[in-house]
């Protein structure tokens, strides 16, 4: 996992800025034994000094200064190729798939990869080529919706993107989430769409200061989460890091269903230490702790519910999808049919009492229906206009009026409700309110032609 540097999430990228000075910035090439020396001694002392787990932190140190000592670097003189030499190394001493000795690149616009704008610009064209990570979103199945999320970015960077796809998904009544090619990123804030607020999720405990720093769901998500949805979660032996974070969260509070292969096993969060102008260590600083089970994934993975290969798992998970849809569906449907015949109750009545004259309490009998279709989801500026057009009879007028008079109480930001409204009032011969509703329509869209039209019909 990586973690930024002001501690946003659990698994996001720092860098430790201040350790650049410290380790010294000057270049050397590999073929000076001295300089391929220094650096190696620069790696096994973060390793002593900064590992996670700090007792095995020497032991990993000793035993890579071993590894050293015993000439296996001599003979790489590439810079990418002693690199990777390193890191399969360190990975096979500490067994922690975070670790990574990496030659420092340029993005592909080719800034100064040593200058201090390398990292923002490289992440920052990273983001755009992957979308935030949303690399598909798809209506599999009648009802049924699926996100592939190839990598989670910081909420900043991916709260437009997520809030638009969970509005994709807004009517589906099962989710599959794949993150079975999800390598990790910025932190888990997808488990704040599920999950009430506020709920606890894994923390990350620091070697250096030997604190917990707790994560909790979001409540700027710019929606309600969807507490009850069925939710299906896609892994494999790629998910990693914070993807692996969200699906062990949200299998520990029983809130998915995981399906496919165990994932890879990486729980630490890390840092980014540059070694000189030429290389740079990812190393692993904290670990995470789960609230639920105390403990963490780092090296088993994150074990699946229903467990079949990667490739079939999306199969799989759509079979189950669909009889968990069918189920909540059902519920949903009971529900929508209760708040219906309410509403029907509460339409005759109105309709009746506005025939009598008794506004205040046909107002009441209107306002309560209107909560109930607000309550569930029945609501918009279409559906108040659909309801109106059953009243066209002269003597349904007051009902007719009122509803529409509602529709630009609730939607006072649209031209569109005001301009209905002004055309029936003028057609049921009331030019004054007309008037007032198409200078309505004309302040919210100054560029309307038709009520400019009208208003100069109906201000003579």
């Amino acid at each position: 996992m990586r973690k930024p540097a002001m501690a946003i999430g659990i698994v996001c990228c720092a860098l430790s800025m201040g350790q650049a000075r410290v380790l010294g910035r000057q270049t050397g090439t590999l073929a000076d034994r001295a300089y391929k020396e220094g650096v190696l001694r620069k790696i096994a002392d973060l390793v002593a000094t900064k590992y996670v787990l700090a007792d095995k932190a020497t032991g990993f140190a000793d035993e890579f200064r071993a590894k050293c000592a015993s000439g296996a670097y001599g003979p790489y003189t590439a810079a990418k190729d002693f690199a990777e030499k390193v890191t399969a190394d360190l990975v096979a001493i500490t067994r922690d798939k975070h670790l990574n000795f990496r030659v420092v690149m340029p993005s592909d616009i080719g800034e100064k990869a040593a200058g201090s704008l390398h990292h923002p610009v490289r992440y920052f064209r990273l983001r755009e080529k992957e979308n935030a990570g949303f690399y598909r979103l798809d209506w599999i199945e009648p009802r049924i919706g699926y996100i592939d999320l190839r990598r989670f970015y910081s909420f900043d960077q991916a709260k437009d993107m997520a809030l638009a796809a969970m509005a994709f998904l807004a009517n589906a009544q099962a989710i599959i989430i794949d993150v079975r090619e999800n390598g990790g990123g910025s932190g888990d804030y997808l488990s704040s769409y599920f999950l009430p607020y506020p709920t606890q999720l894994s923390g990350s405990f620091s070697r250096q200061t030997g604190a917990l720093t707790e994560f909790w769901t979001r409540q700027d998500i710019g929606m309600q989460p969807r507490l009850d949805v069925p939710l299906f979660i896609l892994t494999g032996p790629n998910t990693f890091s914070a993807s692996e974070s969200f699906a062990y969260d949200m299998q520990s509070r029983k809130r998915a269903t995981l399906v496919g292969e165990p994932t890879k096993g990486g729980a630490h969060s890390v840092d980014v230490f540059a070694i000189d102008d030429q290389f740079e260590f990812y190393i692993s600083t904290e670990r995470a702790i789960s609230p639920v089970t105390g403990g963490n994934w780092e090296g088993t993975g994150v074990i699946p519910d229903i467990r079949v290969p990667a490739a079939a798992a999306l199969d799989a998970a759509v079979i189950e999808a669909k009889k968990a849809a069918e189920a909540y569906g059902r519920g949903q449907d009971a529900t929508l049919r209760e708040a219906v015949e309410r509403m029907q109750a509460l339409a005759d009545d109105a309709a009746k009492l506005y025939r009598e004259g008794k506004r205040q309490a046909a107002d009441t009998a209107l306002d309560s229906l209107l909560k109930t279709a607000q309550n569930t989801g029945l609501i918009s500026q279409f559906f108040l206009e659909v309801f109106a057009y059953n009243f066209q009879s002269p003597e349904d007028e007051p009902m007719l009026f009122a509803i529409l008079e509602k529709n630009v109480e609730l939607f006072p930001e649209s031209f569109t409700a005001c301009e209905l409204l002004a055309s029936v009032y003028s057609s049921r011969g009331k030019p004054e309110l007309a008037l007032k509703y198409f200078r309505k329509v004309l302040k919210l869209d100054p560029g309307n032609r038709n009520a400019a039209s009208r208003i100069k019909e109906l201000d003579k």
